[in-house]
């Protein structure tokens, strides 16, 4: 196959541009870590019909790996993500852009838009909205580009340059999905721990030191009258 972007050609599934070459491997996976989840609420009007626009919007980061563009240098660390739901129980999507006339630096402009199941969209809302699903993680398969022969660690994905001043786009399928709640700043961290007031000592009430010594007192007459008691028992005996 022979296809041609600009400033570069793709012959058999290589591609070759002024930098290098660089190849596809969907058997890489990509994995992501999504974190800040926040539900947003609202319709759209299309072809004269009311559409919900429902969606989870999310700051995404790579996991052990790195994203970039083939004509633009320093990687992306992270992405803006929004999560989509779709009619049906296929396969969950994810398509990664760079938005046309998006203005600033790669880490500004690469946006992902993650599509799932209706059913596994509603899932996760619910989860979200129960305090369940604080972190979210999934790992795809992608037509991203790899530099041929390169051992980068982490590996680096590339996006194609832009063809016909279009904005470049990946899409890839989603082979693994799961969420939960975000870590508890006083879930086994000591430090945080150490810092908290302790709650069982602030419920009881503070030690009386004029009761205090008044049961001393009466501890030692006690043992007075006690002592008293003995000696006239010996009396009495004699």
């Amino acid at each position: 196959m022979n296809d041609r972007t600009d400033g570069a050609s793709i012959v058999d599934g290589r591609m070759t541009v002024a930098g290098g070459t660089f190849v596809q491997n969907p058997a890489k996976p990509l994995a992501f870590t999504a974190e800040g989840l926040v539900v947003v609420s609202g319709h759209d009007w299309r072809d004269g019909a009311l559409h919900d626009a429902g969606r989870i919007e999310a700051h995404a980061r790579p996991n052990g790996a790195r994203l970039a563009r083939i004509d633009q240098p320093g990687p992306a660390q992270e992405l803006s993500l929004t999560i989509r739901s779709f009619a049906g129980e296929s396969a969950p999507l994810l398509r990664l852009s760079l938005p046309a006339g998006a203005q600033g630096d790669l880490d500004d402009r690469l946006a992902a838009e993650l599509f799932l199941p209706q059913p596994l969209f509603a899932g996760l809302r619910q989860d979200l909205a129960n305090g369940g699903a604080g972190l979210l993680t999934f790992a795809v398969t992608t037509n991203l580009w790899l530099r041929e022969g390169a051992d980068d660690e982490p590996p680096v994905f590339h996006l194609a340059p832009e063809v016909d001043d279009r904005p470049a786009q990946a899409h890839g399928r989603v082979q693994s999905i799961n969420w939960r709640a975000a870590a508890s700043k006083a879930d086994g961290d000591p430090a945080f721990l150490a810092g908290q007031p302790d709650h069982t000592s602030e419920t009881e009430p503070p030690e009386d030191p004029v009761a205090e010594q008044l049961r001393r007192i009466n501890w030692s007459l006690k043992q007075v009258l006690i002592v008293l008691a003995f000696l006239m028992l010996i009396i009495a005996l004699k």
